[in-house]
Protein backbone atom coordinates (compact mmCIF):
# COMPACT_ATOMS: atom_id res chain seq x y z
CA UNK A 1 0.00 0.00 0.00
CA UNK A 2 0.97 3.49 -0.78
CA UNK A 3 1.10 6.58 1.52
CA UNK A 4 -1.40 8.25 -0.01
CA UNK A 5 -4.47 9.64 1.39
CA UNK A 6 -6.70 7.00 1.62
CA UNK A 7 -3.74 4.63 3.62
CA UNK A 8 -5.66 5.24 6.70
CA UNK A 9 -8.39 3.59 5.33
CA UNK A 10 -7.05 0.94 3.50
CA UNK A 11 -5.37 0.15 6.84
CA UNK A 12 -8.24 -0.05 8.71
CA UNK A 13 -10.29 -2.40 6.50
CA UNK A 14 -7.46 -4.81 6.54
CA UNK A 15 -7.65 -4.35 10.16
CA UNK A 16 -11.57 -5.49 10.20
CA UNK A 17 -10.77 -8.17 7.47
CA UNK A 18 -8.30 -9.68 10.19
CA UNK A 19 -10.29 -9.24 13.01
CA UNK A 20 -13.18 -10.74 11.42
CA UNK A 21 -11.51 -14.03 10.04
CA UNK A 22 -10.66 -14.08 13.93
CA UNK A 23 -13.58 -14.00 15.18
CA UNK A 24 -15.34 -16.82 12.44
CA UNK A 25 -12.23 -19.13 13.75
CA UNK A 26 -13.29 -18.66 17.51
CA UNK A 27 -16.89 -19.12 16.70
CA UNK A 28 -15.89 -22.40 15.17
CA UNK A 29 -14.00 -23.29 18.04
CA UNK A 30 -16.46 -22.18 20.40
CA UNK A 31 -19.20 -24.45 18.68
CA UNK A 32 -16.97 -27.19 18.74
CA UNK A 33 -15.89 -27.33 22.08
CA UNK A 34 -18.13 -30.42 23.42
CA UNK A 35 -16.91 -32.31 20.14
CA UNK A 36 -15.27 -35.48 20.53
CA UNK A 37 -13.55 -37.89 18.42
CA UNK A 38 -11.67 -41.10 18.10
CA UNK A 39 -8.92 -41.80 20.31
CA UNK A 40 -6.04 -39.78 18.83
CA UNK A 41 -8.76 -37.86 17.07
CA UNK A 42 -9.55 -34.69 18.83
CA UNK A 43 -10.80 -31.67 17.50
CA UNK A 44 -8.28 -29.30 18.03
CA UNK A 45 -9.02 -25.36 18.29
CA UNK A 46 -8.20 -23.41 15.73
CA UNK A 47 -5.38 -20.47 15.92
CA UNK A 48 -4.67 -17.58 13.63
CA UNK A 49 -1.20 -15.70 13.39
CA UNK A 50 -1.36 -12.15 12.49
CA UNK A 51 1.67 -10.74 9.84
CA UNK A 52 2.01 -6.88 8.77
CA UNK A 53 1.37 -6.78 5.02
CA UNK A 54 4.43 -4.00 4.73
CA UNK A 55 6.20 -3.18 7.67
CA UNK A 56 8.81 -1.15 5.48
CA UNK A 57 6.44 1.44 4.83
CA UNK A 58 6.72 4.54 6.99
CA UNK A 59 2.73 3.96 7.91
CA UNK A 60 2.67 0.95 8.12
CA UNK A 61 0.40 -1.56 5.71
CA UNK A 62 -2.10 -3.10 7.54
CA UNK A 63 -2.30 -6.51 8.75
CA UNK A 64 -3.31 -10.22 7.12
CA UNK A 65 -3.41 -13.73 8.31
CA UNK A 66 0.06 -15.25 8.22
CA UNK A 67 -1.29 -18.81 9.27
CA UNK A 68 -4.10 -20.48 10.64
CA UNK A 69 -2.72 -23.86 13.40
CA UNK A 70 -4.28 -26.40 15.26
CA UNK A 71 -3.88 -26.45 18.92
CA UNK A 72 -1.26 -28.36 20.39
CA UNK A 73 -1.44 -30.90 23.32
CA UNK A 74 -2.72 -33.87 24.88
CA UNK A 75 -6.40 -34.16 24.49
CA UNK A 76 -8.40 -34.65 27.64
CA UNK A 77 -9.78 -38.60 27.75
CA UNK A 78 -13.33 -38.46 28.57
CA UNK A 79 -15.12 -41.66 29.99
CA UNK A 80 -18.06 -42.24 27.37
CA UNK A 81 -18.44 -46.21 27.47
CA UNK A 82 -21.70 -45.78 25.74
CA UNK A 83 -20.34 -43.76 22.98
CA UNK A 84 -19.69 -45.09 19.23
CA UNK A 85 -16.38 -43.61 19.06
CA UNK A 86 -15.19 -45.35 22.30
CA UNK A 87 -11.77 -47.16 22.64
CA UNK A 88 -12.13 -50.77 24.37
CA UNK A 89 -11.69 -49.28 27.74
CA UNK A 90 -14.46 -46.56 26.72
CA UNK A 91 -12.81 -43.56 26.59
CA UNK A 92 -12.69 -40.54 23.48
CA UNK A 93 -10.61 -37.93 23.39
CA UNK A 94 -12.46 -35.14 24.41
CA UNK A 95 -11.56 -31.19 22.09
CA UNK A 96 -8.12 -29.50 22.76
CA UNK A 97 -9.89 -26.01 23.12
CA UNK A 98 -10.07 -23.65 26.34
CA UNK A 99 -12.77 -21.90 26.60
CA UNK A 100 -11.76 -19.41 28.69
CA UNK A 101 -8.90 -18.49 26.50
CA UNK A 102 -11.42 -18.35 23.34
CA UNK A 103 -13.81 -16.03 25.52
CA UNK A 104 -10.72 -13.81 25.80
CA UNK A 105 -9.70 -14.06 21.97
CA UNK A 106 -13.47 -13.25 21.35
CA UNK A 107 -12.98 -10.02 23.67
CA UNK A 108 -9.84 -8.94 21.74
CA UNK A 109 -11.03 -9.90 18.19
CA UNK A 110 -14.29 -7.58 18.81
CA UNK A 111 -12.63 -5.26 20.09
CA UNK A 112 -9.79 -5.25 17.59
CA UNK A 113 -12.56 -4.97 14.70
CA UNK A 114 -14.45 -2.23 16.60
CA UNK A 115 -11.11 0.16 16.78
CA UNK A 116 -10.77 -0.56 13.05
CA UNK A 117 -14.30 0.54 12.29
CA UNK A 118 -13.85 3.96 14.19
CA UNK A 119 -10.24 4.41 12.68
CA UNK A 120 -12.09 3.73 9.16
CA UNK A 121 -14.90 6.31 9.78
CA UNK A 122 -12.44 8.84 10.85
CA UNK A 123 -10.17 8.96 8.00
CA UNK A 124 -12.83 8.46 5.55
CA UNK A 125 -14.60 12.00 7.74
CA UNK A 126 -11.50 13.49 7.65
CA UNK A 127 -10.84 12.57 4.03
CA UNK A 128 -14.30 14.46 2.83
CA UNK A 129 -14.12 16.95 4.71
CA UNK A 130 -10.39 17.68 3.32
CA UNK A 131 -11.98 17.43 -0.26
CA UNK A 132 -14.78 19.82 0.29
CA UNK A 133 -12.42 22.67 1.08
CA UNK A 134 -12.69 25.45 -0.48
CA UNK A 135 -15.72 24.77 -2.13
Amino acid sequence: MSGGPFSSIDIAATGMGFARYWQETISHNIANINTVGKVGEPFRARLVVAQPIDPSAATGGGVAVAAVYSQTGDAPMLFQPDSPLANADGYVAGPVDDLAGQMSDLILASRMYQANISVHKEAREALESATTLGK
